[in-house]
């Protein structure tokens, strides 16, 4: 183990990482500074698979090779790809940095000669999010393995190594709106300065094994600004502000679907804040409210057998059912779950509402069904997405369809804290809002779906640089707001993350789409930048160099399933260990030291077939032991109480099926299962919300 652990490290060709940050009202400009070294014999094509929020704009690249610096282009995608492969077959270094899918990039270090190391400094842009008085800043610095197989190419894919450690330092300066504010880092131990006015945040001796979470709490301060920006000829008109809280109908009835993911990813501090969240929503349920819980994987699991009025009694059994949320349902059949949700909500309820907790990674097609289902039905998909390997690309198209929102939280952080705030958006309605500019915007774009006590962002550009005035009406409250535009500025990063908004609003047509992201300077799938070191000719690479990735830490909090499992991590190519834990965990093969506890069957084998019972017997029966496990206050039953309880003409039948079934002496639990087994066998009789939920917890049990 300790050889493969020293190969590995020693390929590894990411240094050391620093991080840069300033955050500026609700805006955080940030640098990523990586220093490559090639410990080899051969010259190295480093490929680095990295995350980033989903919103962020690029504005820049650099890197320092073979001692000269260099600032990089923005091209189109296929421009941009020749110049890299040119250079490199032509001996020169290169970068190559371009978008894998959204929220995750990969740069490409081309001809990194044995000995040499190399520094790639990145920069972006991206919003904080505001909700319920909190500005939250979340950056993803490190990818949760996908299970499954991924269609991206082999050496671009993201990997997890248990054996890689990847230094970081980082700083973050805090200046304007949220200089004063308290703030909160929840994945970081941090050191806090004070300079110049500034709050200055420092982050030494970190590794990148988890995402970046900064909570600042603007209490009862209202948020609300308005920034004129220089855009060529042109300019741009960005207005921010927190959506008022309005009075919403408190009695009204909200069926609920917690749909939990319990695949193997969600191993560790993941499942854990799972649990918790389903402990808040418990906490937080009206008994006038009708609630679900469904664990998925590859298979689908619910607590109930149907949604259940909120009582005491029903709140109580969540609780005790809470620990069966287990991160052992192997893959992530994302869209099965989606609708077997959709098929509990059934009811008339006017507001009927699915709370998705998942870190999984799924294509946009693969719940295309699922999403026109929730459509037609009027059922809106909250989404908290856990991780930075959670496809947000597909699952906040999700939400929007259906009026309403997507949160991303990291493991590390309470999940429960955003899925409260999904529970009290989904307890209210989207806020309908008429918006007017002064002049005619050239393309014009809001921050879509938005509740009461939201932060709302609206931009606007502008083909000419003459004064504007924006005003936002609220439909519900007749609440008018003005915004005044007093100077225009030219900030670079401000213009970068307003023309990301306005790319990200654009239709599908790819020349338009083009034309904006060259016009910003983005990175997307039609565009990609490039700078290229010409070598002088003694000092060129004579072939093509080795394709190195570099693998990502495990996240912090992520554990390993079995010792099997950190056996097969600390190899190079870990696509075993994603594939065995797509396999659900009854069906996998077991070594010796990681061998399940059997599930014990309270009932002994017998060796001829059970009794046939006519459909009215088992009605008959199934109520008989309703009775007894739900209306008697012994714990222990023999036959003949159930038989008291049956008509006469069945005595016979009944206690030849209940001699087969050891139901001589019986106890509660055994009544449970039995009846449960009878429900699943096609009886049908009225069991009460209450005694159902009772019925779940034995039948989770055994």
């Amino acid at each position: 183990m300790n050889a493969i652990k020293q190969a590995i490290t020693a390929a590894s060709p990411l240094a050391h990482s620093v991080l840069r940050a300033t955050i500026t009202d609700l805006l955080c400009e940030y640098e990523l500074r990586h220093v490559f070294r090639n410990e080899g014999r051969q010259a190295i094509e480093a490929v680095y698979s990295f995350p980033m929020p989903l919103d962020a704009a690029f504005i820049g690249m650099d890197a320092t090779l073979a001692g000269e610096t260099l600032s990089a282009q923005v091209l189109p995608a296929q421009q941009a790809s020749c110049d890299y492969d040119h250079a490199i077959s032509e001996g020169h270094s290169a970068v190559l940095l371009e978008q894998l899918h959204p929220g995750l990039l990969c740069v490409n270090l081309g001809n990194l000669k044995p000995g040499e190391s190399g520094e790639i400094v990145l920069h972006f842009a991206a919003a904080l999010n505001v909700a319920d008085g909190v500005a939250r800043f979340s950056l993803p610095l490190v990818h949760r393995p996908r299970y499954g197989r991924s269609a991206l190419d082999e050496v671009a894919q993201p990997r997890n190594d248990f054996a890689v450690e990847h230094p970081l330092d980082a700083e973050i300066r805090v200046r304007g709106l949220l200089a004063a504010r308290p703030v909160q880092c929840a994945t970081h131990g941090v050191r806090f300065a004070q300079d110049a006015g500034e709050l200055v945040l420092h982050i030494a001796h970190a590794l990148l094994d988890r995402d970046l979470v900064l909570n600042f709490d603007l209490g009862a301060e209202s948020l609300s600004q308005a920034r004129w920006i220089v855009d060529g000829d042109g300019s741009l008109g960005i207005v921010s502000f927190t959506v008022p809280q309005i009075d919403s109908n408190e009695a009204e009835v909200c069926d609920i679907c917690l749909l939990l993911d319990c695949s193997g990813s969600m191993q560790g501090d993941a499942i854990v804040q799972s649990r918790a969240a389903l402990q808040a929503v418990t906490d937080a349920l009206r008994e006038q409210d009708r609630i679900q819980v469904i664990r998925f994987g590859s298979s689908t699991n619910a607590l109930f057998r149907r949604p259940l009025q909120a009582t005491a009694r029903v709140k109580e059994a969540l609780r005790d059912l809470k620990d069966t949320v287990n991160a052992n349902l192997g893959g992530t059949e994302m869209d099965a779950a989606l609708q077997k949700a959709l098929a509990a909500l059934d009811g008339n309820a006017p507001r009927k509402v699915i709370i998705l907790v998942t870190d999984g990674a799924v294509n946009a097609h693969e719940i295309e069904l699922a999403r026109n289902m929730a459509i037609r039905k009027g059922v809106r998909v909250f989404v908290v997405a856990v991780g930075s390997s959670a496809g947000v690309d597909a699952l906040t198209p999700l939400a929007l369809s259906t009026q309403a929102t997507l949160e991303r939280a990291v493991p590390a952080e309470p999940i429960d804290a955003g899925v409260m705030r999904q529970l009290r958006r989904a307890r209210s309605q989207p806020v309908n809002l008429d918006i007017a500019w002064t002049g005619t915007p050239v393309q014009r774009v809001t921050s879509g779906v938005v509740y009461p006590g939201d932060a709302l962002t609206l931009v606007a550009r502008f083909a000419d640089q003459y004064p504007i005035t924006a005003s936002v009406r609220l439909a519900e409250t007749d609440r008018k707001l003005e915004f005044a535009f007093d100077e225009l500025q030219s900030l670079a990063a401000w213009r970068a993350w307003a023309g990301q908004r306005l790319y990200l609003h654009t239709g599908d047509q790819t020349s338009e789409r083009e034309t904006l992201a060259l016009r910003y300077g983005l990175i997307t799938p039609e565009t990609k930048a490039v700078l290229v070191k010409q070598r002088a000719e003694a000092d060129k690479i004579d072939g093509l160099p080795t394709v190195t990735p570099v693998a990502h830490m495990v996240p912090a909090g992520m554990v390993v399933a079995s010792p099997r499992m950190a056996y097969v991590a600390a190899s190079v190519d870990t696509q075993v260990s994603k594939d065995y834990l797509d396999i659900p965990m009854f069906m996998r093969r077991q070594t010796d030291d990681d061998e399940p506890v059997a599930r014990r069957s309270l009932f002994k084998r017998q060796p001829k077939s059970p009794p046939a019972l006519k459909l009215v017997v088992k009605t008959a029966l199934a109520q008989a032991l309703l009775h007894l496990f739900a209306h008697c206050e012994n714990d222990s039953f023999t036959l003949d109480d159930l038989l008291a309880r049956i008509d006469s003409q069945w005595h016979k039948a009944v206690r030849e099926y209940g001699k087969y079934h050891g139901l001589e002496r019986f106890d509660r639990a055994r009544a449970a299962v039995r009846l449960l087994s009878l429900l699943e066998d096609g009886v049908t009789i009225e069991i009460d919300d209450d005694d159902e939920a009772q019925l779940a917890i034995y039948n989770t049990r055994f």
